[in-house]
């Protein structure tokens, strides 16, 4: 079955979209110069200081959090850690809201020679669209491009004739799925297929997903409630991937009828979860229904990252860069965050060389951050 995947770019912002045979959402990456990603990238750091209670040092890494750095990963040749000194270090996981970064010196980029600024990132992590094609592993995909403009951009990473333009298939209604999915991404409700829901709610501690079984077409035929869970089971683990939880997921699904239909409902929903490349845990399933799933944090939730100013922002201009010229001006009303980064971008030669016209940005204090206006003069 094939996968499609679409690439969306501009100078400041690019976004990935890979979708399942269904047209379904399945992962979503990003890359902003407002915010890097970070995950994998090898940084020249620089020790900031030692805590012997937990064995592990903080690692100037550039960001305004230090980054946790366990000793035992330190390599022998290496020897002893002290502050102040240069080390190299792998991201094994992005600073996530007043956490630092996880670091891990089994690193085998050796530091370049010469004068080299402290803290520096040596390596950068993978590009969103290599971590796209990560997450389709050996399914088969074709890459989707807006129009010829891109077509360099995405010829360093997929073959030739696996990459298809927009503009050529009319059809092909990948730039109004992103929008739609995208926009139901930030939830709290997302419709089953063939009927119920999923309700998400998150706090610091963790994510709750309750199993809505309101809106079912048949909600009195036998295997009503199992059938029900099997089809929620699937959803669950799309959106862990798609919206990247972690921590401690716990799921209400449907209470079954009989210790059998738990046992059976475990190994199905440990089946599903088989294909998950993040480290997991699926606790045993309880006789009302409850489920926590433990998943290692990976970064910020897509919930949380669709509402930050830089994406929006992004978003915005990613819409923009669709055509490859306009007739007259644009207007832009967004949120004052929002309008802020926008600015800084389209300046007045800026938005004249990429677009071709003036953009005329204003900002309005009653909108939402993810909220925004763009209009056209005829």
């Amino acid at each position: 079955m094939m996968y499609d995947m679409l690439y969306e770019s501009c100078i400041w912002h690019s976004r990935v979209a890979l979708f399942d045979p269904e047209g379904r959402l399945v992962s979503v990456h990003y890359d902003d110069v407002l915010r890097p990603f970070l995950d994998d990238a090898v940084v020249l750091g620089r020790v900031r200081s030692i805590s012997k209670g937990l064995d592990a040092a903080f690692v100037d890494i550039g960001h305004s959090l230090d980054g946790f750095l366990p000793l035992k990963t330190v390599q022998k040749e290496v020897g002893k850690v002290v502050e102040g000194q240069e080390i190299m270090v792998r991201i094994t996981r992005a600073p996530i809201g007043e956490k630092g970064a996880k670091l891990d010196a089994r690193v085998l980029t050796r530091r370049p020679e010469g004068a080299v600024h402290v803290p520096s990132i040596i390596t950068p992590a993978p590009a969103a669209i290599s971590r796209s094609l990560r997450d389709a592993g050996d399914k088969p995909v074709r890459v989707w491009i807006v129009d010829n403009r891109f077509r360099q951009e995405v010829a360093h990473y997929v073959r030739e004739e696996n990459i298809f333009e927009l503009s050529k298939y009319p059809d092909m209604e990948l730039l109004e799925k992103i929008d739609e999915q995208l926009d139901q991404a930030g939830g709290p409700e997302f419709v089953l297929p063939g009927g119920g829901a999923l309700h998400i709610e998150m706090t610091k501690a963790l994510t709750s997903i309750d199993v809505d079984s309101s809106r079912t077409p048949d909600g009195s035929s036998k295997n009503f409630r199992y059938d029900l869970n099997k089809r929620a089971a699937h959803e669950v683990f799309r959106l862990c991937t798609l919206l990247e939880l972690g921590g401690s997921i716990l799921v209400d699904f449907l209470n079954l009828s009989s210790e059998r239909e738990c046992l059976d409902f475990q190994a199905y929903l440990d089946e599903v979860f088989t294909y998950d490349m993040i480290e997991h845990e699926v606790m045993p399933i309880s006789r009302s229904g409850l489920v926590e799933i433990v998943r290692q944090r990976v970064g910020e939730n897509l919930m949380t990252r669709l509402k930050w100013p830089m994406y929006v922002a992004g978003d915005i201009l990613l819409k923009l860069w669709r055509a490859p010229s306009y007739r007259g001006k644009i207007r832009i009303d967004a949120n004052p965050d929002v309008a802020k980064i926008l600015r800084e971008r389209l300046t007045h030669d800026q938005a004249l060389a990429y677009l071709g016209v003036e953009v005329d940005v204003r900002e309005r204090n009653e909108l939402n951050t993810e909220n925004f206006r763009i209009s056209f003069a005829a």
